[in-house]
């Protein structure tokens, strides 16, 4: 911890927010301030919490998009929805916004369906699984790709976890005969570093979900191919983004949603991870 203190007080001698104050209070104050954070970094434990059976209810219950725009993509979506397909990319704007063409490389030769929808949360997920028309659809394989959005809703993980659950049981349940694979969160935000306790503790369940579901396959180890190793850890970078900016080809503006040398990355992952 101490040598990251120090190599941060380091960083900050050069950086221009520094340079450009200039002024030996704000020296002071923000020496004060990393020495707090490092501290309390270092000495105080998240404490564990329970699970909020009413939160867990909620992302575990069908419910329909609240937000009309989702609705509207999920009706886009609809008119969409082929007659067969033999692998299927299930869940939110990042499994929408998968360009078949990349998706293909993964799986030459299959016949592609795409069923993301833009906004979904999970307990959308759950709820157009109970309405869309898919009993003519008999994928092999369904690549699932979920749960950002609840992240950024401040749903607990526990409660994530849960309805990630309950929506692979669902796909198993339509299609027995499937493979799921499963794609953990990627990171998010300007640092690449948004709600990023949760998302590892979700993504850690999520690494451990085979072990207790012989059709589940998790995919994993994207996090520092897919944000060019520019995900911010450095408490700096943290306290500073202006200054410590990411730009990472792999992602558009809002550090949220991929480009498509980013879906082209996640599918090199995934073709090594299906080696």
């Amino acid at each position: 911890m101490l040598y990251e203190f120090w190599r941060t007080i380091s960083r900050l001698n050069n950086c221009r927010a520094f340079a450009s104050v200039g002024h030996p209070v704000f020296s002071s104050l923000v020496f004060s301030a990393l020495f707090l954070g490092f501290f309390l970094d270092g000495q105080i434990a998240k404490a564990g919490e329970t699970c909020d059976i009413y939160e867990t209810r909620v992302l575990t219950t069908p419910a329909p998009p609240q937000w009309a725009p989702a609705y509207k993509n999920y009706e886009a979506m609809l008119a969409k929805l082929p007659e067969k397909a033999d692998v299927i990319v299930f869940g939110d704007s990042l499994a929408e916004g998968w360009p078949e063409e990349s998706f293909s490389t993964i799986f030459p030769g299959k016949a592609i369906g795409n069923l993301g929808v833009g906004g979904e949360m999970i307990q959308n997920a759950l709820w157009r699984l109970d309405q869309m028309p898919v009993s003519k659809l008999l994928p092999e394989t369904i690549v699932m790709i979920l749960g950002t959005n609840n992240l950024k809703a401040l749903s607990k993980p526990c409660a994530i976890e849960a309805g990630l659950t309950k929506t692979v049981e669902k796909l198993h349940e339509i299609w027995p005969n499937a493979i799921i694979q499963v794609l953990t969160i990627p990171p998010r935000g300007k640092i690449f570093n948004d709600f990023e306790v949760e998302r590892q503790e979700v993504n850690g369940f999520l690494q451990k979900m085979p072990a207790r579901n012989r059709y589940v396959r998790t995919v994993t180890g994207l996090d520092d191919v897919i944000t060019c190793g520019m995900r911010g850890t450095d408490q700096l970078q943290l306290w500073f983004p202006t200054y410590f900016p990411d730009i990472c080809a792999n992602y558009r503006g809002d550090n949220l949603h991929l480009t498509a040398a980013g879906y082209d990355a996640l599918a090199e992952i995934f073709k090594q991870e299906n080696n």
